[in-house]
């Protein structure tokens, strides 16, 4: 036997019937009166500090990822509105013209731009011989394109069920894939209404890029006089067909009268843009953020991307002046603006 007091522990040969072996297997024995050592563990209250420690870093550290996480998103919706910009010059190259609006038959610019996405083979399914809202084009027009999808945007493969759809004889209507992002038209007038809104004169045009179609307003860059890099081409308008003022969801599209019509990337997506008032429902200086019907709208914190004539991308705060937003959206209204004001 040998004995290791250190360790309390004595040790023996021994085999499975007790006896004792040329190869000798080491059992340890406890020690008869032999004293313990007592391994210490964590008191209640150093368990509770160490989980307020790791609840402190959690609420820390979430924050930030969470900040990470938006600001990827909101350089996504920047690429995709640079997507926009991009096509849009191609198409200007390569027809000489802008895609506004084509009649008889008619189509508008986001199917008009399809090849220039690389889209190509749902550009061969989408037939330009007839509008738009006709039979064949019912399934063309139900494809979703994360281009137009901005993915800040909650539900983000959302349908337009109020699509001006012309269904055949015994068929049923169609809905439509929803955009995120709209054509610039121009600002709308009644923002001068006494009592007017906007405190700079009125320009003596307020149309925007997109205003106009190919029979009578056919558009091009040159007709921006009021600088490619100074006049808003594309904007967000996002969370439609759903009705969202200031954050808050306020219809899901159920009626048409509680649905943001002309959503569709394939219809008439582009109009002239509305101020409202904080709450976004009546009138007034909110030009960012507070409606998004008919309006600028994104879920970024702070204000939302528009895309510029010249191609670039811009994020628009939401606290810009309405007198600086009116004149960023007319192409030949004569202001005079800087970047930072806006």
């Amino acid at each position: 036997m040998i004995s290791t007091r250190s360790f309390g522990l004595r040790f023996g040969f021994a085999s499975s019937f007790g006896s004792w072996l040329d190869d000798p297997v080491w059992v340890a024995l406890p020690v008869t009166g032999s004293r313990l050592k007592r391994i210490r563990g964590f008191t209640l209250i150093e368990l509770l500090v160490v989980i307020a420690i790791i609840a402190v870093l959690i609420a820390l550290l979430l924050p930030a990822v969470q900040a990470a996480r938006e600001a990827a998103r909101r350089m996504q919706c920047a690429n995709n509105l640079k997507q926009i910009g991009l096509a849009t010059h191609n198409f200007e190259s390569a027809r000489g013209e802008l895609p506004t609006t084509m009649v008889n038959p008619t189509h508008y610019w986001g199917a008009m731009l399809l090849p220039f996405f690389e889209q190509t083979n749902l550009n061969h399914s989408y037939n330009f011989e007839i509008r738009f809202s006709d039979p064949p084009n019912s399934t063309a027009v139900q494809i979703h394109l994360n281009v137009f999808q901005c993915p800040s945007t909650p539900e983000p493969y959302r349908v337009n069920p109020h699509f001006p759809a012309r269904p055949a004889a015994g068929q049923t209507r169609w809905p439509a894939a929803v955009a995120d992002y709209a054509a610039s038209a121009g600002i709308i007038s009644n923002l001068w209404n006494n009592p007017p809104v906007i405190s700079s004169p009125r320009p003596a045009s307020l149309d925007g890029v997109f205003q106009g179609n190919d029979s009578t307003g056919q558009r091009s860059f040159r007709e921006v006089s009021d600088g490619l890099s100074n006049t808003v081409m594309f904007f967000e308008s996002a969370g439609r067909p759903y009705i969202w003022r200031a954050g808050r969801q306020i219809s899901r599209a159920e009626t048409p009268a509680l649905s943001v019509l002309v959503c569709a990337w394939a219809e008439g997506n582009l109009f002239v843009a509305r101020g409202y008032d904080q709450g976004g429902v009546g009138r007034g200086r909110c030009m960012v953020n507070c409606s998004n019907q008919f309006a600028v709208y994104g879920f970024h914190p702070g204000g939302a991307n528009v895309c510029m004539a010249d191609g670039s991308v811009r994020f628009l705060k939401q606290t810009i002046s309405a007198e600086t937003f009116a004149a960023l959206l007319t192409r030949q209204g004569s202001e005079i603006i800087s970047s930072d004001q806006f």
